[in-house]
Formats: C-alpha cells, sequence, structure tokens
C-alpha cells in the first residue's frame, strides 16, 4: 500500500477507536509533484447523540498526522438530510468522495 494511503487508513483507526463514527469517507487529498500525499481532507459521519463541533476540535486534538488533515462532521441525521440536496457539499461528498469506512450494525 502507498505510503500515502497507509497514513489515510491509520487515521480512519485512530477516528473509529476515538468516536465510534457511522461512517467515514475521504473527501480529497493534496500530491506533492512527486505524488506524495501532503495533505487530506476526511468527513465523519457520527451518530445524533455525538455534537459534531467538540467532536471536530477533539479529532484534531487527539489524532496524530505526519501531514495536514482536515476534518469535517456531521451528525447522521444532518447528513441525511444534506446528502439529498445536490447543491449541498454532503452531497458532493457522498456522491465523489472515497468510502473509507461504514459501521457494521
Amino acid at each position: 500500500m502507498p505510503e500515502g494511503k497507509n497514513i489515510i487508513a491509520q487515521m480512519t483507526r485512530d477516528i473509529t477507536a476515538l468516536c465510534d463514527p457511522c461512517m467515514i469517507y475521504l473527501v480529497s487529498e493534496k500530491k506533492n509533484s512527486k505524488g506524495e500525499l501532503t495533505g487530506f481532507k476526511l468527513c465523519v459521519v457520527v451518530p445524533d447523540s455525538v455534537s459534531a463541533g467538540p467532536l471536530e476540535t477533539r479529532l484534531l486534538l487527539k489524532t496524530d498526522c505526519p501531514v495536514p488533515c482536515d476534518f469535517i462532521v456531521y451528525n447522521l441525521t444532518d447528513w441525511n438530510e444534506h446528502a439529498e440536496d445536490d447543491c449541498s457539499f454532503a452531497y458532493r461528498v457522498e456522491n465523489g468522495g472515497e468510502l473509507l469506512y461504514v459501521k457494521r450494525t
């Protein structure tokens, strides 16, 4: 597995350990001219019982990533509502992002 994919996979594991998400999407990734990962953005969808804002801060503080990583956190109800709207960010993520994790029920 390329180093960049290893970094993203480790972050996915770290996030699942911290907050038990419903889904995690890779929204975007940046690479340098050598093809090396230089940054990425993840979208984390969590149960409605989790407060999205504080969780976003917690993820930034409690995870350690060798490249810049950004998070956007949605509660499941908000995600489901916005993922249906083709003008929303959630819709673009759901239809163009890479699904990295889905909680098995």
